[in-house]
Protein backbone atom coordinates (compact mmCIF):
# COMPACT_ATOMS: atom_id res chain seq x y z
CA UNK A 1 0.00 0.00 0.00
CA UNK A 2 2.71 2.40 0.36
CA UNK A 3 4.62 1.88 -2.49
CA UNK A 4 0.98 2.39 -4.37
CA UNK A 5 0.64 5.58 -2.52
CA UNK A 6 4.24 6.75 -3.37
CA UNK A 7 3.12 6.25 -7.11
CA UNK A 8 0.06 8.17 -6.39
CA UNK A 9 1.20 11.35 -4.94
CA UNK A 10 4.29 11.45 -7.55
CA UNK A 11 1.65 11.33 -10.58
CA UNK A 12 -0.40 13.65 -8.93
CA UNK A 13 1.65 16.21 -7.80
CA UNK A 14 3.56 16.56 -11.54
CA UNK A 15 -0.63 16.30 -13.18
CA UNK A 16 -1.19 19.39 -10.68
CA UNK A 17 1.87 21.22 -10.89
CA UNK A 18 1.58 20.70 -14.92
CA UNK A 19 -1.86 22.28 -14.46
CA UNK A 20 -0.19 25.24 -12.16
CA UNK A 21 2.20 26.17 -15.03
CA UNK A 22 -0.99 25.86 -17.66
CA UNK A 23 -3.08 28.25 -15.62
CA UNK A 24 -0.40 30.75 -14.81
CA UNK A 25 -0.15 30.86 -18.85
CA UNK A 26 -4.03 31.01 -19.29
CA UNK A 27 -4.38 34.21 -16.97
CA UNK A 28 -1.56 35.95 -18.23
CA UNK A 29 -2.34 35.87 -21.71
CA UNK A 30 -6.19 35.81 -21.38
CA UNK A 31 -7.57 32.33 -22.36
CA UNK A 32 -10.33 31.51 -19.66
CA UNK A 33 -9.18 28.92 -17.02
CA UNK A 34 -12.38 26.80 -16.56
CA UNK A 35 -13.23 24.02 -13.75
CA UNK A 36 -14.92 21.54 -15.80
CA UNK A 37 -12.00 21.91 -18.53
CA UNK A 38 -9.46 21.76 -15.91
CA UNK A 39 -10.89 18.57 -14.11
CA UNK A 40 -10.76 16.68 -17.48
CA UNK A 41 -6.48 18.22 -18.29
CA UNK A 42 -6.05 16.97 -14.57
CA UNK A 43 -7.40 13.56 -14.87
CA UNK A 44 -6.32 12.66 -18.35
CA UNK A 45 -2.68 13.46 -17.04
CA UNK A 46 -2.97 12.08 -14.22
CA UNK A 47 -3.94 8.94 -15.38
CA UNK A 48 -1.24 8.76 -18.05
CA UNK A 49 1.64 9.42 -15.72
CA UNK A 50 0.09 7.30 -13.19
CA UNK A 51 -0.15 3.92 -15.62
CA UNK A 52 2.97 4.56 -16.90
CA UNK A 53 4.92 4.92 -13.40
CA UNK A 54 3.08 1.91 -12.46
CA UNK A 55 3.66 -0.55 -15.02
CA UNK A 56 6.61 0.34 -16.56
CA UNK A 57 8.37 2.63 -14.06
CA UNK A 58 9.79 6.35 -13.25
CA UNK A 59 12.74 7.53 -14.93
CA UNK A 60 13.48 10.14 -17.73
CA UNK A 61 12.68 8.02 -21.04
CA UNK A 62 9.43 7.47 -18.75
CA UNK A 63 9.30 10.95 -18.59
CA UNK A 64 9.65 11.52 -22.05
CA UNK A 65 7.07 9.48 -22.83
CA UNK A 66 4.35 10.51 -20.66
CA UNK A 67 5.08 13.98 -21.55
CA UNK A 68 4.04 13.52 -25.05
CA UNK A 69 0.98 11.03 -24.08
CA UNK A 70 -0.48 12.86 -21.66
CA UNK A 71 -1.73 16.25 -23.73
CA UNK A 72 -2.06 13.86 -26.86
CA UNK A 73 -4.65 12.39 -25.31
CA UNK A 74 -6.17 15.49 -23.92
CA UNK A 75 -6.07 17.24 -27.33
CA UNK A 76 -7.71 13.72 -28.49
CA UNK A 77 -10.38 13.78 -26.47
CA UNK A 78 -11.37 17.46 -26.99
CA UNK A 79 -11.34 16.76 -31.25
CA UNK A 80 -13.77 13.90 -30.12
CA UNK A 81 -15.79 15.53 -27.63
CA UNK A 82 -19.39 17.36 -27.98
CA UNK A 83 -18.33 21.34 -26.95
CA UNK A 84 -20.10 22.38 -23.43
CA UNK A 85 -18.84 25.91 -23.22
CA UNK A 86 -19.89 28.91 -25.13
CA UNK A 87 -16.55 29.44 -27.23
CA UNK A 88 -17.80 33.23 -27.44
CA UNK A 89 -17.06 33.25 -23.51
CA UNK A 90 -14.70 30.53 -22.70
CA UNK A 91 -11.70 30.92 -24.54
CA UNK A 92 -9.79 27.84 -23.69
CA UNK A 93 -6.93 25.53 -25.21
CA UNK A 94 -8.10 23.05 -27.74
CA UNK A 95 -6.43 23.97 -30.50
CA UNK A 96 -3.37 21.57 -31.62
CA UNK A 97 -0.53 24.11 -30.91
CA UNK A 98 -1.31 23.94 -27.29
CA UNK A 99 -0.60 20.42 -27.00
CA UNK A 100 2.86 21.37 -27.65
CA UNK A 101 2.80 24.25 -25.08
CA UNK A 102 1.36 21.16 -22.56
CA UNK A 103 3.97 19.12 -23.49
CA UNK A 104 6.39 21.76 -22.27
CA UNK A 105 4.65 22.08 -19.54
CA UNK A 106 4.32 18.64 -18.18
CA UNK A 107 8.57 17.97 -19.05
CA UNK A 108 8.78 21.13 -16.70
CA UNK A 109 6.74 19.39 -14.20
CA UNK A 110 7.87 15.31 -14.11
CA UNK A 111 11.74 16.58 -14.66
CA UNK A 112 11.21 18.98 -11.37
CA UNK A 113 9.25 15.97 -9.41
CA UNK A 114 11.95 13.63 -10.56
CA UNK A 115 15.27 16.18 -10.44
CA UNK A 116 14.41 16.63 -6.48
CA UNK A 117 15.37 13.28 -5.47
CA UNK A 118 17.85 12.58 -8.40
CA UNK A 119 20.10 14.97 -9.61
CA UNK A 120 23.41 15.19 -7.92
CA UNK A 121 23.63 19.43 -8.43
CA UNK A 122 22.57 20.86 -4.58
CA UNK A 123 20.53 24.04 -7.02
CA UNK A 124 19.41 22.04 -9.32
CA UNK A 125 17.23 20.36 -6.67
CA UNK A 126 16.40 23.58 -5.02
CA UNK A 127 15.13 24.88 -8.07
CA UNK A 128 13.31 21.85 -8.74
CA UNK A 129 11.41 22.06 -5.22
CA UNK A 130 10.49 25.43 -5.95
CA UNK A 131 9.24 24.63 -9.05
CA UNK A 132 7.05 22.05 -8.17
CA UNK A 133 6.46 23.53 -4.91
CA UNK A 134 5.27 26.84 -6.29
CA UNK A 135 2.58 25.62 -9.27
CA UNK A 136 1.46 22.87 -7.62
CA UNK A 137 0.41 25.37 -4.79
CA UNK A 138 -0.79 27.68 -6.75
CA UNK A 139 -2.82 25.27 -8.72
CA UNK A 140 -4.89 24.37 -5.64
CA UNK A 141 -5.05 27.57 -4.99
CA UNK A 142 -7.16 28.40 -8.12
CA UNK A 143 -9.56 24.81 -7.14
CA UNK A 144 -9.93 26.85 -4.14
CA UNK A 145 -11.38 30.28 -5.75
CA UNK A 146 -13.47 28.05 -7.84
CA UNK A 147 -15.08 26.07 -5.36
CA UNK A 148 -15.97 28.95 -3.14
CA UNK A 149 -17.39 30.46 -6.06
CA UNK A 150 -19.50 27.69 -6.97
CA UNK A 151 -20.53 27.42 -3.41
CA UNK A 152 -22.07 30.69 -3.80
CA UNK A 153 -23.74 29.74 -6.61
CA UNK A 154 -21.74 32.15 -8.95
CA UNK A 155 -22.55 30.90 -12.46
CA UNK A 156 -19.63 29.67 -14.65
CA UNK A 157 -19.60 32.72 -16.79
CA UNK A 158 -19.27 34.77 -14.08
CA UNK A 159 -16.75 33.16 -12.58
CA UNK A 160 -14.65 32.72 -15.87
CA UNK A 161 -14.68 36.29 -16.23
CA UNK A 162 -13.82 37.17 -11.71
CA UNK A 163 -10.53 34.54 -12.37
CA UNK A 164 -8.06 37.12 -13.89
CA UNK A 165 -4.16 37.25 -13.63
CA UNK A 166 -4.34 39.74 -10.80
CA UNK A 167 -5.59 36.77 -8.17
CA UNK A 168 -2.12 35.23 -9.21
CA UNK A 169 0.75 36.99 -7.86
CA UNK A 170 0.09 37.30 -4.33
CA UNK A 171 -0.50 34.00 -3.64
CA UNK A 172 2.16 32.57 -5.93
CA UNK A 173 5.05 35.48 -4.26
CA UNK A 174 3.84 33.79 -0.87
CA UNK A 175 4.56 30.14 -2.23
CA UNK A 176 7.46 30.77 -3.98
CA UNK A 177 8.57 32.91 -1.46
CA UNK A 178 8.37 29.75 1.47
CA UNK A 179 9.68 27.20 -0.59
CA UNK A 180 13.24 29.17 -1.50
CA UNK A 181 13.55 29.59 2.41
CA UNK A 182 12.41 25.98 3.03
CA UNK A 183 14.92 25.07 0.46
CA UNK A 184 17.94 26.86 2.06
CA UNK A 185 16.95 26.65 6.06
CA UNK A 186 14.89 23.46 6.22
CA UNK A 187 15.56 23.38 10.34
CA UNK A 188 13.59 27.01 10.34
CA UNK A 189 11.10 26.69 7.83
CA UNK A 190 9.54 23.13 8.53
CA UNK A 191 6.44 22.79 6.85
CA UNK A 192 4.54 23.84 9.36
CA UNK A 193 6.44 27.77 9.85
CA UNK A 194 6.25 27.89 6.26
CA UNK A 195 2.95 27.48 5.74
CA UNK A 196 2.04 30.09 8.78
CA UNK A 197 4.64 32.51 6.86
CA UNK A 198 2.88 31.99 3.87
CA UNK A 199 -0.41 32.80 5.30
CA UNK A 200 0.81 35.67 6.90
CA UNK A 201 1.78 36.91 3.85
CA UNK A 202 -1.54 36.70 2.15
CA UNK A 203 -3.26 38.35 5.19
CA UNK A 204 -1.37 40.83 5.51
CA UNK A 205 -1.97 42.45 1.93
CA UNK A 206 -5.23 40.98 1.36
CA UNK A 207 -7.15 41.39 5.36
CA UNK A 208 -9.44 37.95 4.00
CA UNK A 209 -8.21 35.39 6.85
CA UNK A 210 -10.20 32.87 4.87
CA UNK A 211 -7.38 32.80 1.87
CA UNK A 212 -5.00 33.62 4.80
CA UNK A 213 -6.62 29.96 6.11
CA UNK A 214 -6.41 28.21 2.78
CA UNK A 215 -3.01 29.09 2.09
CA UNK A 216 -1.77 27.18 4.79
CA UNK A 217 -3.51 24.41 4.56
CA UNK A 218 -2.74 24.34 0.56
CA UNK A 219 1.02 24.73 1.63
CA UNK A 220 1.29 21.72 4.33
CA UNK A 221 -0.52 19.40 1.96
CA UNK A 222 2.30 19.98 -1.08
CA UNK A 223 4.85 19.71 1.17
CA UNK A 224 3.01 16.11 2.43
CA UNK A 225 2.99 15.06 -1.00
CA UNK A 226 6.40 16.06 -2.18
CA UNK A 227 7.84 14.61 0.96
CA UNK A 228 5.77 11.17 0.89
CA UNK A 229 7.09 9.67 -3.02
CA UNK A 230 10.13 8.19 -3.85
CA UNK A 231 11.32 7.01 -7.42
CA UNK A 232 11.86 3.67 -6.68
CA UNK A 233 10.74 1.33 -9.53
CA UNK A 234 8.33 -0.59 -8.09
CA UNK A 235 7.13 -2.07 -11.44
CA UNK A 236 4.05 -4.42 -11.47
CA UNK A 237 4.03 -7.05 -14.06
CA UNK A 238 0.56 -8.13 -14.90
CA UNK A 239 1.64 -10.08 -17.74
CA UNK A 240 3.67 -11.60 -20.31
CA UNK A 241 4.94 -9.66 -23.80
CA UNK A 242 2.02 -11.38 -24.99
CA UNK A 243 -0.84 -10.43 -22.76
CA UNK A 244 0.15 -6.91 -23.03
CA UNK A 245 0.01 -7.27 -26.86
CA UNK A 246 -3.12 -8.47 -26.27
CA UNK A 247 -4.70 -6.00 -23.96
CA UNK A 248 -2.74 -3.12 -26.08
CA UNK A 249 -5.42 -4.68 -29.29
CA UNK A 250 -8.42 -4.60 -27.34
CA UNK A 251 -8.28 -1.27 -25.60
CA UNK A 252 -6.98 0.09 -28.93
CA UNK A 253 -9.37 -1.03 -30.96
CA UNK A 254 -12.46 -0.18 -28.73
CA UNK A 255 -11.00 3.13 -27.82
CA UNK A 256 -10.54 3.83 -30.92
CA UNK A 257 -13.79 3.18 -32.51
CA UNK A 258 -15.64 5.87 -30.23
CA UNK A 259 -13.12 8.25 -31.43
CA UNK A 260 -12.65 8.16 -34.63
CA UNK A 261 -16.13 7.20 -36.34
CA UNK A 262 -18.73 9.76 -37.47
CA UNK A 263 -20.05 11.92 -34.81
CA UNK A 264 -23.14 11.27 -35.79
CA UNK A 265 -22.86 7.41 -35.87
CA UNK A 266 -21.61 8.10 -32.23
CA UNK A 267 -24.03 9.79 -31.17
CA UNK A 268 -26.68 6.56 -32.30
CA UNK A 269 -25.08 4.26 -30.64
CA UNK A 270 -24.94 6.30 -27.15
CA UNK A 271 -29.09 6.52 -27.75
CA UNK A 272 -28.93 3.14 -28.54
CA UNK A 273 -27.24 2.16 -25.67
CA UNK A 274 -27.38 3.13 -22.03
CA UNK A 275 -25.63 6.70 -22.74
CA UNK A 276 -27.65 9.48 -22.27
CA UNK A 277 -29.90 8.08 -19.26
CA UNK A 278 -29.99 8.66 -15.56
CA UNK A 279 -28.02 6.68 -13.23
CA UNK A 280 -28.27 7.11 -10.04
CA UNK A 281 -29.28 11.00 -10.23
CA UNK A 282 -26.64 11.37 -12.95
CA UNK A 283 -26.97 11.78 -16.70
CA UNK A 284 -24.50 10.28 -18.38
CA UNK A 285 -23.83 12.05 -21.69
CA UNK A 286 -21.63 10.94 -24.44
CA UNK A 287 -18.89 12.77 -23.48
CA UNK A 288 -18.53 10.63 -20.66
CA UNK A 289 -18.36 7.46 -23.34
CA UNK A 290 -15.77 9.58 -24.78
CA UNK A 291 -13.34 10.01 -21.86
CA UNK A 292 -14.21 6.54 -20.81
CA UNK A 293 -12.59 5.88 -24.86
CA UNK A 294 -9.58 7.93 -24.09
CA UNK A 295 -8.92 5.97 -21.28
CA UNK A 296 -8.85 2.84 -23.02
CA UNK A 297 -6.27 4.12 -25.56
CA UNK A 298 -4.21 5.84 -22.66
CA UNK A 299 -4.37 2.11 -21.44
CA UNK A 300 -3.49 0.87 -24.88
CA UNK A 301 -0.24 3.06 -25.71
CA UNK A 302 1.32 2.27 -21.99
CA UNK A 303 0.58 -1.91 -23.21
CA UNK A 304 2.67 -0.89 -26.28
CA UNK A 305 5.38 0.85 -25.03
CA UNK A 306 5.25 -2.10 -22.22
CA UNK A 307 5.61 -4.32 -24.72
CA UNK A 308 8.75 -2.26 -25.96
CA UNK A 309 10.54 -2.61 -22.59
CA UNK A 310 10.09 -6.20 -22.46
CA UNK A 311 11.39 -6.48 -25.25
CA UNK A 312 14.57 -3.81 -24.81
CA UNK A 313 14.67 -6.23 -21.55
CA UNK A 314 14.68 -9.78 -23.32
CA UNK A 315 17.10 -8.70 -26.00
CA UNK A 316 19.70 -8.16 -23.15
CA UNK A 317 19.14 -11.53 -21.65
Amino acid sequence: MKKFFSIFFFSLIVAVAMNGLDMAYHLATSWVVHFGYVLVKLTVIFLSIFLVSKFIGIGKEEGIFVSILGPFMFWLYYVAANPTLNRAVFKIDEQFWFMFLHILFLLIAYFSSYYILKHKKDWMKKTSFVVLFSFSAIAFNALYFMIIWSLNGIDEETAASLFTFSMIPLPFISYALVSVLHSYKKKIFNPLVSGITASLIVLLFSRNIFDAMAVFIIANLVFYLIYHYDLKNNVINLFSRKGWIILAAVTGLIGSFYHFVPRKTIKEISEFLIFNTTVLSYRIRQNDLVMFSTILLIISLVSLYKVYKLSIVSKKK
